[in-house]
């Protein structure tokens, strides 16, 4: 009997809708305020410089998944650089931010929903994460077309934003730092890493998507860049609006703004935006994080895992049982979950998944000097074939990972 293989259905504006609705987030809508308490009217540079070194990891993403346009994403690339046991090491950080935040992030919609209509909030926690999994169990198409709803919302809060707000443009320093100085916007950065790593769930649809070696690296860098100028002028519309200090104690500083701007209905339909941008990225973390599972389980000899591996579904086939695990493990994060303290201890585990598969590609790089497959995207600038591009990125990651640490130790003083 013949493997099961994940049917190829996604193209171009799929991936780039997966990927920007991947990205912006939950993380948006919850972090920009207690980031503004670290940058102070410099949280555009925070935002800019988290976003360069998503970026510059991202490139490495985008020359792993066309030469390996694999379900497997950062699994699959740590195993070809470096070496499979490594990669089963590093899959226990791949499932834990696949896994824990989208936990917190359930819970941040329970608060939200919590502002419209008074249910418990383990039931909202519950209820979103199990709807997210039925979509994904009917298949990556339908999953599809509710994340372009989701992110098409999404991207219309948040131009609401913008467009309310540009008339207060220009009207305060935007290079006043805040008393936190460098370490201010550098702490900022490491906070708003949260927000920028959904470009890693993007590249576990490889086997799922048309042309996968063209269009992935494609699909990565555009979504990238095109968050990237959207949150920075999200961050300069807040700090146009409110202090920083008047942001950071904000609840649901995004609405507070249209609130500000617009009255209580404004407030009200960017608290709908917001339970559409949560809900998204908790369908497209399962998404991702079962795509993982499915992977480790095809290409392990342990016989118990093997059941991960069988697709079924009522559209196009998906790794149900994969599915099925990982929502019941988030179910149970989410209902002790907090957004703050995860997304920081999250951070911890990007970071070192990031740091390790730059490592891996400089390693891949380093042992196939001679490599001329044609047809792959390949990092530019390099020497002696090693890309400096990643060079930097793993510099800027350890950067950002001990800010990280700075403000775990900040948090808990």
């Amino acid at each position: 009997m013949a493997e099961e293989k994940l049917k190829r259905s996604l193209g171009f504006w799929d991936i780039l809708m997966f990927g920007v609705g991947g990205i912006v987030g939950a993380g948006i809508y919850a972090i920009i305020g207690q980031a503004a308490g670290l940058s102070g009217n410099m949280l555009w540079l925070s935002f800019a410089v988290a976003a360069i070194v998503a970026l510059l990891t991202g490139l490495s993403y985008a020359e792993f998944v066309s030469r390996f346009p694999d379900a497997g994403g950062s699994f699959e690339y740590i195993k070809q650089g470096m070496n499979e046991k490594t990669a089963l090491v590093m899959a226990i950080f791949i499932a834990f931010t696949g896994i824990v935040a989208p936990a917190a992030i359930a819970i941040s919609f329970a608060e939200y929903l919590s502002r419209l209509i008074q249910v418990p909030n383990w039931i909202a926690i519950i209820g979103i994460i199990l709807a997210m999994a039925i979509f994904n169990i009917i298949g990556s198409k339908i999953s599809s077309q509710f994340n372009k709803l989701a992110t098409a919302i999404t991207l219309l809060g948040l131009a609401l934003v913008i467009g309310f707000c540009i008339p207060d443009w220009g009207t305060v320093n935007y290079f006043d730092m805040g008393d936190g100085g460098i370490t201010g916007i550098l702490a900022g950065s490491a906070l708003i890493f949260f927000s920028y790593v959904g470009f890693e769930d993007l590249v576990k649809l490889a086997e799922e998507t048309k042309a996968a070696k063209r269009v992935l690296p494609r699909g990565v860098l555009f979504s990238g860049i095109i968050v990237f100028l959207l949150y920075v002028l999200i961050a300069i519309s807040a700090i146009s609006t409110f202090t920083a200090k008047e942001l950071s104690e904000k609840e649901g500083p995004l609405a507070a703004i249209i609130e500000s701007q617009w009255g209580a209905i404004g407030g009200t339909i960017l608290v709908i935006v917001a339970l559409f941008a949560t809900s998204k990225t908790i369908l497209s973390n399962i998404l991702g994080t079962s795509r993982v599972l499915y992977d480790v389980a095809r290409d392990s000899n342990i016989s118990w895992l093997k059941k991960f591996t069988t697709l079924s579904g009522l559209g196009n086939k998906t790794p149900n049982y994969a599915i099925i695990a990982v929502a019941v493990v988030t179910i149970g994060f989410g209902l002790i979950g907090n957004l703050k303290i995860v997304a920081s201890i999250s951070n911890i585990f990007v970071f070192c998944l990031f740091g390790m598969v730059n490592i891996a590609l400089l390693s891949f790089r380093y042992r196939n000097k001679e490599d001329k497959k044609e047809g792959v995207f390949k990092i530019p600038l390099n020497i002696n074939n090693i890309p400096i591009p990643t060079v930097f990125a793993l510099f800027s990651i350890l950067v950002l990972f001990g800010f990280n640490i700075y403000n775990l130790m900040q948090g808990s003083a």
